[in-house]
């Protein structure tokens, strides 16, 4: 028997897919629900906005026609450091106007929201070694104060609602298989995919800048255990990192690649102007909900060499485009 549904928004992309496949297994007796073909144009504001609200009231018919309780978790966005104002701008708008949504279909009944959101954007250049969830938030970029927004209309919005539990998810660098290509975005994936073609990769930062890289099917399922908790207490809005706890250097991630794919990648290290927008060092340690059993955790170098593997097969296939000249 359903005791819930749940709607992945950004079902497509790394983090949701990884969630979607997830949900089967990590929340007992809640349906992931089939949005069907119709798919939201995010690239088109106006049209995305009508599309969003088509959306809305449809997973609220199907909510309210069956399970009676329900989960949100919105793990879209396309928009990276260094993206333009207006396409992280528009980003916010799309979530401001899901929250303005949902009470107008939902209202009486029980639900709850995820935010996916950005810790190295968020924490920016604070100089905390670990950033927890205390930590002061200081974003230098507008990808994170963008990001920080979001988690601001979230809370607020949850304030008036008695039946509404929110969880803000603060990842690190997610990586693993399905990374969205065409974004500049995952380092691990565009090391991989350059090493396919014999092409080099351009780095704009420190190769000593210090990372976090979190497996995403690692970190669907911990924020799915997350919610399956928040289900079970009383009404709560938590904030909570979500990484690996170890860290990394670039010029570490090279080496695993020269180990893994039986050749060293061919690294340009040039000037950019996102690279200022980068701290050296992201250390993270969660301090909520630490007594939680998390799922196991995939070593570096296993997920390496996943994300090598799936690229490999997209290789042979056909289906891997070469990186575009920089």
């Amino acid at each position: 028997m359903r005791d819930g549904l749940a709607w992945v928004v950004g079902a497509g992309g790394l983090l949701g897919s990884h969630v979607l496949r997830a949900i089967p297994l990590e929340l007992p007796g809640v349906v992931a629900w089939d949005s069907g073909p119709a798919k939201i144009s995010w690239h088109d504001p106006p049209r995305a906005l009508s599309e969003l609200a088509d959306h809305v009231e449809r997973f609220s018919r199907a909510v309210a026609a069956g399970p009676r309780s329900w989960t949100i978790l919105w793990c879209a966005g396309a928009g990276v450091i260094g993206s333009t104002a207006d396409t992280l701008a528009a980003e916010t708008v799309y979530f401001e106007r899901l929250l303005a949504l949902l009470p107008e279909h939902l209202s009486d009944l029980p639900g709850q929201v995820l935010l996916a959101s950005s810790a190295g954007g968020v924490y920016g250049n604070n100089p905390d070694q670990p950033l927890t969830e205390d930590s002061l938030c200081l974003p230098i970029s507008e990808y994170g104060r963008n990001k920080l927004r979001q988690e601001r209309l979230l809370l607020d919005w949850a304030q008036g609602l008695a039946n509404v539990s929110t969880l803000i998810a603060r990842i690190s660098n997610l990586y693993g298989p399905g990374q969205d290509m065409s974004k500049p975005q995952g380092l691990i994936a565009h090391i991989s995919r350059s090493l396919l073609h014999h092409t080099p990769v351009h780095v704009y930062v420190s190769l000593d800048t210090l990372r976090d890289y979190v497996y995403a099917a690692d970190c669907a399922a911990h924020l799915l255990r997350c919610l399956d908790h928040l289900r079970r207490v009383p009404r709560a809005s938590i904030v909570k990192i979500f990484s690996a706890g170890q860290t990394v250097t670039i010029a570490g991630i090279i080496a695993a690649f020269a180990r893994i794919a039986k050749g060293h990648p061919r690294i340009i290290c040039s000037a950019d102007p996102a690279g200022s927008l980068q701290p050296l060092r992201l250390h993270f340690q969660s301090t909520v909900w630490t007594d939680l059993p998390r799922p196991p955790r995939t070593p570096l170098t296993v997920g390496i060499q996943r994300v090598h593997q799936h690229l490999l097969f997209l290789f042979q296939e056909g289906r891997l485009p070469p990186p575009r000249p920089a």
